[in-house]
């Protein structure tokens, strides 16, 4: 497929919308991101949408209009409070999930009885979907899975001989895609965090406005996805990407020395640091791309704190660009203990940690002088209940001794472990919150290896978590 370009004339603009009432796909700008968009009354278009971005045909798209009255023809429902919000902010980046006419095939809507529509304060997208002459389905204009594009030119990196066309407009000023609100229920509910955030939409409306648990974590198996980007992974780099949280300075200067530390280990290396969410949701996904193009092999960034609504919802997309990896700075502490047969390995361990930026709390031993682990176990695992660090590492000759004693302290699953595949299910099943190594079974890097597959891993939860909860139990 050769893909058109076509500029904002009203001209050019014609001849996209001519594409789109053939049941081609043109990709165009909108507020928030660029979409790539088809007649949502078309199941083929739908499924050309679907087929352009590799993305998973239960993942529904929004269908866009031109003025308010066109939702009529797409929802079988519309209360009076989705015409109350209509009225204060459309055109403009928000999405509202209504029940659906069955004019709206189960294709746009990925496969639910719901369709979610909104109207586009950019002038060219609206004007777009007026010549076409129908509802214009379409999600953000980029392959499945990665950062949204707010610039053409993002759009042709990953869209060109996939789409008809491409309308090459200005940057989007928003930077991030439209707020979902499910209007189905007793009350509004955000399906999807953006720039709308729920204390407006309660300042307009007078009724509250909450977020749907689904969006606050981790997606769980089994989810069926009410809107865009609630399920599957969404907004990730090429590049490996881990957040950092806590105090601003602390986050840089944590960002700084791991970046110092992995560029000395040949790893190229980006950094991104954002003063507020206004900013990162103008420059999120710009700057993921633009690293990727620099070949960064790691992105290194400031997590926002999530104490107002806009800083949350440009971390509901840094989360997921980072696959939820991310470490608490002011939590980065390390208990640490061992005897005399894991006390060289200890000792390794700690310096590998520090490079990695964590402050070590050494309970001993001090010395390579005989001692008997189950004290500095015990003495480990009772700091680590006692929060003085969310986690600890002990070494002896195998690890199995020191083990045993620091598991006999209340809320301690201290695992063994001799490989990394045992390191990644110690957290992974497990949630272990120590490990433990033996110095005579184990060589420095092979530990080292461990230790980083631990600390990187996740609790998988689920139906693990009634395990742990049954190992904490008294």
């Amino acid at each position: 497929m050769t893909t058109q370009y076509f500029g904002t004339t009203e001209e050019e603009l014609k001849q996209a919308a001519e594409i789109i009432r053939k049941g081609g796909l043109v990709a165009f700008p909108t507020e928030t991101v660029y979409g790539l968009g088809g007649n949502a009354l078309n199941a083929g278009s739908s499924r050309a949408i679907y087929a352009a971005k590799g993305r998973p045909s239960d993942n529904p798209l929004i269908v866009h209009i031109s003025e308010f009255d066109e939702v009529y023809d797409l929802a079988a429902v519309v209360p009076e409070n989705a015409k109350k919000l209509a009225d204060a902010i459309w055109p403009g980046p928000m999405t509202m999930v209504f029940p659906k006419k069955d004019a709206v095939p189960d294709e746009t809507t990925g496969g639910l009885k719901t369709v979610a529509v909104r109207c586009p304060a950019d002038e060219a997208a609206r004007k777009l979907i007026k010549y076409s002459g129908v509802p214009i389905a379409a999600p953000s204009a980029n392959l499945s899975g990665r950062p949204s594009p707010t610039h053409w030119e993002h759009v042709k990196h990953d869209l060109d001989g996939k789409c008809d066309a491409i309308i090459m407009g200005a940057p989007c000023v928003g930077g991030i895609e439209s707020t979902v609100i499910d209007m189905t229920g007793d009350h509004p509910q955000i399906l999807r965090p953006g720039l709308i955030t729920p204390e407006r939409v309660t300042e307009i409306l007078g009724v509250p406005c909450d977020y749907d648990p689904a969006i606050l974590g981790r997606p769980t198996e089994g989810l069926v996805p009410k809107a865009p980007g609630m399920k599957y992974k969404h907004y990730a780099p090429k590049a490996d990407m881990t957040l950092f949280a806590g105090e601003a300075a602390a986050v840089r200067a944590a960002i700084e020395k791991r970046a110092e530390a992995l560029r000395a280990e040949g790893k190229t290396v980006g950094t991104i640091v954002y003063e507020n969410g206004e900013e990162a949701a103008r420059s999120l996904f710009d700057d993921l791309r633009t690293l990727d193009e620099q070949g960064c092999e790691i992105i290194l960034a400031s997590a926002l704190s999530q104490n107002d609504s806009i800083n949350y919802s440009v971390m509901n997309r840094m989360l997921k660009a980072a696959g939820y990896r991310i470490e608490e700075v002011n939590d980065m502490k390390m208990v640490m203990g061992s005897d005399h047969g894991g006390f060289e390995l200890k000792n390794a361990i700690a310096e590998h940690l520090k490079e990695r930026g964590y402050d070590i709390i050494d309970v001993g031993t001090y010395s390579e002088e005989s001692v008997d682990y189950p004290i500095y176990g015990r003495m480990a695992a009772e700091a680590v209940a006692d929060g003085q660090a969310p986690l600890g590492i002990v070494c002896c000759g195998t690890g199995i001794g020191i083990s045993i004693a620091a598991n006999k302290v209340h809320g301690i699953r201290c695992a063994v472990a001799t490989n990394t595949y045992m390191a990644e299910m110690t957290k992974r099943h497990n949630n272990a919150n120590m490990l433990a190594l033996g110095g005579r079974v184990l060589s420095v890097d092979e530990a080292i290896a461990i230790v980083d597959t631990w600390l990187d891993s996740e609790f998988e939860g689920g139906r693990h978590q009634r395990r742990i909860d049954m190992l904490d139990a008294r």
